[in-house]
């Protein structure tokens, strides 16, 4: 009768703690894991703002019997990704500002969802990474104890992810360095032509062979990349082009069909 008597102790007790430590547990988990990657901002931020390049590296496709579909648009918000299997779900680019941030909402059906976040900050060693995934409302009291284990379950998991996202990024083709600069108004030697779409490539071979001809001939320093303004666009007409080099100054006693022509300042 005794033992009875401490097998029920136990066993309230054991209720108790299960019932009672869940009310002081938090109804949410976050789980981080940051990432440095020798890598441009625009190869990396790329790799996950399009949801097709997922395949490169995503942790989540050990599963075999899993088939990924997408939907929407190729990148940035509105992208969504679906997938089937032992386990179904999507997740959904709610959020994209490039090279800095994209937040992402996960649904797993019944079982619940999730809200996923990509920081990067750009750093003289690389671009660090920080993907964070935050589970929110967990009930009372089973899934509040099952968020004690969230931790140790997801964490190797988005550590697999940026580790494999990592060697991925690095030995991309990296893409070329982009700057934005003023240019000034440059004086230009030029030819105002027109052509059908068909002989616009032969209609400016021909006027920067006579530009180039000309300077040439008349010793014109020149100051910089042929150029074409396109003053209207006609595919089924005539469009007219100046077909233009830039020199160091105006040019006197020229004859048509070369004239002096300023290239605009802008960026």
């Amino acid at each position: 009768m005794k033992a009875i008597k401490i097998i029920v102790i136990i066993v309230l007790v054991l209720i108790a703690v299960f019932l009672v430590v869940p009310l002081f547990l938090a109804d949410n988990v976050t789980v981080s894991h940051t990432q440095l990657i020798n890598a441009k901002p625009a190869t990396v931020f790329h790799q996950v703002n399009n949801l097709k390049n997922w395949e490169n590296w995503s942790p989540f496709d050990d599963d075999t019997t899993m088939l990924i579909s997408l939907e929407g648009p190729e990148l940035g918000v509105g992208a969504k990704m679906l997938w089937t299997g032992k386990e179904s779900g999507s997740l959904t680019i709610v959020e994209s500002k490039p090279h800095e941030l994209i937040k992402t909402s996960l649904d797993f059906g019944p079982e619940g969802g999730a809200n996923g976040s990509w920081n990067f900050e750009n750093t003289p060693e690389g671009v660090k990474v920080t993907w964070t995934t935050r589970i929110t409302n967990l009930s009372y009291p089973v899934e509040r104890w099952f968020g004690l284990l969230m931790e140790s379950m997801l964490k190797p998991m988005l550590t697999k992810g940026l580790n494999d996202l990592k060697e991925f990024a690095e030995n991309a083709p990296q893409p070329p360095d982009i700057q934005l600069v003023e240019l000034k108004a440059q004086p230009s030697l030029a030819i105002s032509d027109s052509a059908t779409f068909e002989g616009i490539g032969q209609m400016l071979t021909r006027n920067y062979g006579i530009l180039y001809a000309l300077i040439q001939k008349r010793r014109i320093p020149a100051s910089g990349k042929p150029f074409a303004v396109y003053h209207n666009w006609n595919p089924k007409g005539f469009t007219q082009i100046t077909a233009g080099i830039p020199v160091e100054a105006a040019v006197k006693r020229l004859k048509a069909p070369v004239a002096n022509y300023e290239l605009p300042a802008g960026q």
